[in-house]
This record gives C-alpha cells, structure tokens and sequence, in this order.
C-alpha cells in the first residue's frame, strides 16, 4: 500500500481562501480542536502525541508531553500508556482533567455511556444502552465505533493488536479509577 499522505488545511472563512497547510509528524490527523483565544490549534494523530500548531503561521508549536513512557505514573501499565495517547487528544483520564472533544473517562469501568455531566452527546451515545466494560471498551476498540455506536462523533479507531488493546485496557482499569 502507498503510504499514508495528508495534511490540515485552515481557511479563511472572510476570503475563503487557503491560509495555511499543516504538514509534519501525527498526520493523518484524529481530532483537531482550536484553543479558546483562537491563536493555537492542537491536533492528534497517527504518532499518539498531542500536538500545537500556531493558528497564524501554521508552524508546530511542538507536542504536548514527552513520550508517554516518560510520564506514565508509577503503576501504571507503560505499553497501555503509550497506546492511550492516541486517545488523549480527545479524553482526560480524570473528572479534574474535564470534558475535551470527548468527555473524561474518570470511572468509566461500570458507566453507563452517555452519563458524564456537562458532555454534550451524540443522539446515539445519549441513549445510553451500554454500560462500559473490559468487554464492552475491548469490543468499541475491535469492531470500531462506527460499529458499535454509529453516528457519534468518535472518531473511527481499532486497535488489532491483541497484546496492545489488552495493555490499554490494564492502563484505562487503573487510571480512570
């Protein structure tokens, strides 16, 4: 298969006119969200890092955070970490850390999904009809949200390596706690 070529591009909605196209490292890109001043946009992607791009030049600030060995608590499972940071552009681990594109995941073993106050869901997710589980996140994982729970707003992700998604979900069981 050819390899993997894509690119962020910010218009000018005034002009429409092309302003800037972001290339580099983590394209493609899962989720990209503009900070409230509109001077930054982070993005995350393919390498699993949250990354800040400058809004007027379209040039990376740099990630955020080393590699996710680097900052895995003690305890925690470091192969889960780094494959957690393909979510962490969109989820905070804990209540503290609050709703992002996504809402926080703090307790979310034994959560009914669609429950995390101030999250504004998706119709399908707001149903609520699955409660989370190893079995139940290992299946959202393995099959794909557009499977799963189609028509939210998660982007579409599968972990395929067994060994990885069993790392994550030791990581998810002992970090959301």
């Amino acid at each position: 298969a050819p390899p993997i070529s894509a690119s962020v591009t910010l218009w000018d909605t005034a002009t429409l006119r092309l302003r800037h196209r972001l290339e580099g490292p983590g394209l493609p890109v899962w989720s990209a969200v503009f900070a409230a001043d509109g001077r930054s946009l982070w993005t995350g992607g393919t390498d699993r890092r949250v990354r800040r791009w400058d809004a007027a030049t379209g040039r990376p600030v740099g990630p955020l955070g080393g590699e996710a060995q680097d900052a895995v608590p003690e305890g925690l499972n470091p192969h889960g970490a780094r494959v957690w940071r393909a979510c962490a552009a969109c989820h905070s681990l804990t209540a503290e850390g609050g709703n992002m594109a996504g809402p926080h995941l703090h307790r979310i073993f034994g959560r009914r999904m669609g429950t995390v106050a101030g999250y504004e869901y998706s119709e399908r997710l707001a149903r609520g009809d699955i409660v989370w589980t190893r079995e139940t996140v290992a299946d959202l994982f393995t099959r794909g949200p557009d499977e799963v729970t189609p028509g939210t707003k998660m982007p579409i992700q599968r972990v395929g390596n067994e060994e990885d998604l069993r790392a994550l979900l030791d990581f998810l069981e002992a970090a959301t706690r």
